[in-house]
């Protein structure tokens, strides 16, 4: 960014967006944020917040009280403006649409209890590519049970980082739904496995009428990333009046995608060097691999083996192509060489992938006599991504190791290869060459089918039951081009049937033959059946005492084959999950008013698995009102994580990016500096790719967990509330991803033994200094049950409404989340690493990182028809570093990945984003809406050691990179 635009920027921000954001600052320093309504108040729904304690639908409303409904994590039927004694956000569809929010993904995902580990759609070159998840408490994805009307569903077939289970929010119903309730609390008691940090349940709506839909397009500001949205909805019948009700709905929507290109610095580059940077931009040092090939003199070892190259260069790299660079490609000089700098990121990466989701629902409702109600829901959603990426290295190491790959001297056929420079003086070519002529495409189709029935009602003397079934499974069919077929690879390079000189001049059947699409289809499948019965048994004096068992079985299962089983692809990772269980549950809850003041509730739950592992988790939790204006609460719960199926059984290779050890570089040509750090060397000092080789274990352990939370709801008036919790989560047994990584990164590059089962595979000597010892390629270890990871913090919540007339109403909510420590203790021997305000926890995370703050604060001004609403988002900064991934948190004595300068981007800055939302209600059929998405424009901080983009964090600055979004549309009914 030049000096002018930066100061023009600079003036916008002084003269209209720093007002806005100290209003926006004085909400987000109140003392309450968490979306807990207040004691007395109506149920006030928030935006992609909380609300009041609510109610959740486990299953669809029978005949029963008005004014009741189940509560997510409990058994019995309260009030709805009766709070619990856990945490809940209640979002309704109303509250939502306020904010400009139209899809599940968008309302979870903006939580402030929403931290690291959770899965943004626009990390589409991730393992769960394409799909969405929310990680509550950062406690990743595995440990937030996501569930539909109570009940689960199927979980996408591929686990994330090829371990972590969950559920896609992307084919999840958006047009029915009636609220989304979040319980931030420990909730294996009522859910068993999977609900250690907490639930999120969509609740549908059980009753539409008439015609109703919705259009909508946008468009960012630089005119692309164009989106349209549509939805149609028509029922009959009341079930007042009627007895019924049934209604089928649909829903459209597509994303374009935006490319990297289209943005500004740094965004576009990898070449951080014009702000203090390195430049990593592909080919900048020499040797590097860019779409020009580069080759060196070097050795074959074996006739007829191009994977048999000596790894050692007897003479300087050059460009293959005599007419040098490819078009838009710089020439580079270095002491090994030349070759060409080629900026990947400007040329292929991408933004936002191309997104289109459609689907249907078909739902039905009836009274059955007088006292009970039942249900029936079939519903399809399909969610295709596609994305394009980096063409594909010649060089590898996963699964086949062909990083020593040569260009031999002669063909076949006994002539000279006309690839090889060298050829007439009888020595192979080593080559660095990206194929550039061949693109990279990924789609991801994910499709679920699901039917869900169910009935609930009353019977006897004060006795209610309810009984659920459903079915769902989840296709999901991947199609990848630019992936190299090493036999056909190998056949190529000995007959000279690719022309790597210039590759331009390939034709489409040589391309084709060396690159077949590969094609897989992985599935998840879950059955289930679950039935409760509740009865007030006798009265206190606070009212009656209720008693609630119920009992469930399920069947789960994960096909996940092996992408890669016959290791003929190189650089297609060779991850795979396969397995099935049956899981047989009982459980009770017991809800006693001691007091008019005083409610103590109490649950258990006991799972058994036909893995072999059995779980009894226990919660009781308590109320306490002394006076109508404030009231206090308090858990305390048992749960556990069932290890999945990867976990078990599967295997997989997690990627990440880092430097060697200042210690290696130095032995690589690099020169050490007086404060520990060190400087230039060779290419083999520069950011890198190296992996994580991980295998599962049939005899892991599920995961255990301690779960306290504790606070307060108060309404000193009746226009003001506010709420905090405070939440502390103890897991032991953390399944891990070979947890010692770390120690063994450290082991071998100090010289000394690595732990116990696990080794290294080391990446090809550094022709320039090839007697110094060689960098780790990958880390190959088990699936373990680590020692202990544990976390607490503070929600808060608060919410202000005041009606002066009749036509004025004036609403203003918030909600943050305060981490004070996030620790995880990789082994019984080592010390706990503290991750709040870091980079990490790296690999479980993309590198997202643990900011210390989040927050929202929405304001709303309703006058008459007219409707506009402002929500502001804030995420604090956090260091660039990360204690598991680069051995601290102190730039200078770390081993950081900025750049050779340890201070440039140790910050990640605080990002603060405003959305406006405006409506026009033209008559009880018709309203027009707005939706300006970034409305400062605000630019994503940088944040160049999160491997999921390019220099900035998708997973909480996405819109700072995609910028100003406008979005207009309209809703209708009949």
């Amino acid at each position: 960014m030049t000096d002018n635009r930066r100061n023009r920027r600079q003036s916008l921000l002084r003269g209209v967006a720093l007002p806005i954001l100290i209003v926006a600052g004085t909400g987000i320093a109140l003392p309450a944020m968490a979306q807990d309504a207040p004691p007395a108040a109506t149920p006030q729904t928030a935006t992609p917040q909380t609300a009041t304690p609510q109610t959740t639908d486990t299953a669809p409303d029978a005949a029963a009280d008005e004014g009741n409904i189940v509560v997510t994590g409990s058994l019995f039927r309260r009030r709805i403006d009766a709070e619990t004694p856990s945490p809940l956000t209640v979002l309704t569809s109303e509250n939502l649409a306020r904010a400009g929010i139209t899809t599940v993904t968008d309302a979870v995902r903006s939580i402030s209890a929403d931290s690291s580990g959770s899965i943004p759609t626009a990390f589409a070159n991730g393992f769960g590519a394409g799909s969405s998840a929310v990680s509550l408490r950062g406690l990743t994805v595995n440990s937030t049970l996501t569930l539909v009307d109570g009940v689960r569903t199927a979980a996408y077939p591929l686990a994330d980082d090829g371990q972590r289970s969950f559920v896609d929010l992307n084919t999840i119903p958006n047009a029915t739904i009636d609220r989304v309730e979040v319980l931030k609390d420990g909730a294996s008691s009522s859910y068993g496995a999977d609900a250690i940090a907490g639930v999120v349940n969509i609740i549908t709506k059980k009753e539409i009428t008439g015609i109703q839909g919705t259009v909508e397009a946008g468009v960012t500001q630089r005119g692309d990333g164009g989106t349209q949205r549509a939805t149609l909805t028509a029922g009959h019948g009341k079930l007042k009046e009627d007895g019924y009700n049934v209604y089928i709905s649909g829903e459209y929507q597509h994303d374009n995608p935006i490319w990297a290109r289209d943005r500004g610095y740094p965004f576009n580059t990898n070449d951080l060097s014009g702000i203090g940077g390195d430049n990593n931009n592909a080919g900048s040092v020499v040797p590097g691999t860019t779409t020009s090939a580069i080759v060196a003199p070097s050795q074959q070892t074996i006739a007829g083996n191009p994977l048999s190259g000596s790894g050692l260069t007897s003479g300087p790299w050059q460009i293959l192509n005599p007419n040098g660079c490819s078009a838009g490609q710089l020439r580079t000089t270095g002491s090994q060489g030349v070759g060409c700098e080629q900026n990947l990121v400007s040329d292929y990466a991408q933004i936002q992938p191309e997104q289109t989701r459609f689907g249907g629902t078909i739902h039905a409702t009836a009274d059955i006599g007088a006292s009970s109600q039942a249900y029936a829901s079939v519903s399809y959603f399909q969610n295709t991504v596609i994305s394009s990426g980096n063409p594909n290295n010649i060089r590898s190491a996963n699964p086949v190791n062909t990083l020593s790959i040569v260009l031999p001297a002669l063909l076949t056929n006994g002539q000279l290869n006309p690839n090889n420079p060298f050829a007439a003086s009888g020595q192979a070519a080593a080559i660095r060459y990206l194929f550039g002529d061949i693109a990279t495409r990924s789609e991801y189709k994910n499709r679920v089918l699901r039917g869900q029935a169910g009935i609930s009602g009353k019977f006897g003397d004060g006795w209610t039951y309810s009984v659920d079934a459903t079915a769902a499974k989840s296709w999901l069919d991947i199609d990848q081009d630019g992936y190299i077929n090493l036999p056909a690879l190998i056949t190529a390079i000995n007959t000279g049937s690719y022309n790597f000189v210039n590759p331009s001049l390939n034709s489409a059947a040589t391309r084709a033959a060396l690159s077949p699409r590969v094609s897989t289809r992985a599935t998840s499948d879950l059955d289930m059946v679950q039935g409760v019965v509740t009865k007030n048994l006798f009265s206190l004096p606070g009212g009656d005492l209720q008693l609630g068992v119920g009992g469930s079985f399920r069947y789960e299962a994960v096909n996940d084959p092996n992408q890669n089983a016959n290791a003929q692809t190189i650089g297609l990772n060779q991850f795979t999950a396969i397995g099935h269980r049956y899981v047989t549950s009982g459980y009770f809850e017991v809800n006693a008013p001691v007091l008019t003041s005083l409610e103590i509730n109490a649950s258990g739950r006991y799972d058994h698995y036909s893995d072999g592992f059995s779980n009894f988790s226990p919660k009781i939790g308590a109320k306490f009102q002394p006076i109508r204006e404030i009231a206090l609460r308090g858990t305390f719960s048992k749960g556990f994580r069932a290890p999945s199926f990867a976990e078990l059984g599967g295997s997989v290779v997690g990627f990440t990016s880092g430097r060697p050890p200042c210690s290696l570089q130095v032995q690589h040509g690099a020169t050490g500096n007086a404060d520990g750090t060190c400087s230039g060397g060779s290419s083999y000092n520069q950011t890198y790719g190296f992996g994580f080789q991980t295998i599962g274990d049939s005899n892991l352990k599920p995961e255990k967990s301690t779960s306290f939370t504790g606070g307060f709801i108060a309404q000193p008036t009746r226009w003001l509330s506010f709420t905090a919790d405070y939440y502390n989560i103890r897991k032991t047994n953390v399944i891990s991803a070979a947890p010692l990584s770390g120690d063994a990164l450290s082991a071998y590059y100090a010289g000394t033994a690595l732990p116990a089962g696990y080794s290294v595979t080391l990446d090809a000597v550094d022709p320039a200094f090839p007697n110094a010892p060689r960098r780790v390629l990958f880390v190959n270890g088990p699936f373990a049950n680590a020692a202990a990871l544990r976390t607490q913090g503070i929600d808060f919540s608060a919410q202000v409404q005041f009606k002066p007339t009749d036509d004025l109403k004036l609403t203003s909510r918030a909600e943050a989340t305060y981490i004070l420590s996030y620790k995880f203790k990789p082994s019984a021997n080592s010390a706990y690493q503290d991750f709040v305000g870091t980079q990490a926890p790296y690999v479980t995370s993309s590198g997202a990182g643990t900011p210390q703050w989040r927050g929202n604060w929405q304001n709303t001004v309703q006058y008459g028809p007219y409707s506009l609403t402002s929500t502001a988002y804030y995420t604090k900064g956090f260091k660039a570093v990360a204690e598991d991934q680069f051995g601290g948190t102190d730039c200078a004595s770390s081993s950081t990945y900025q750049g050779s300068d340890p201070n440039f981007n140790c910050k990640v800055n605080s990002f603060i984003d405003v959305d406006l939302v405006g409506s026009v209600d033209v008559n009880d059929r018709f309203q027009f809406y707005f939706n300006v998405i970034n409305l400062l424009d605000a630019k994503a901080p940088l944040n160049a050691g999160n491997y999921a983009a390019a220099n900035y964090n998708p997973t909480y600055h996405q819109i700072g990179a995609v910028g100003r979004t406008f979005k207009v549309g309209a809703n209708f009914k009949f």
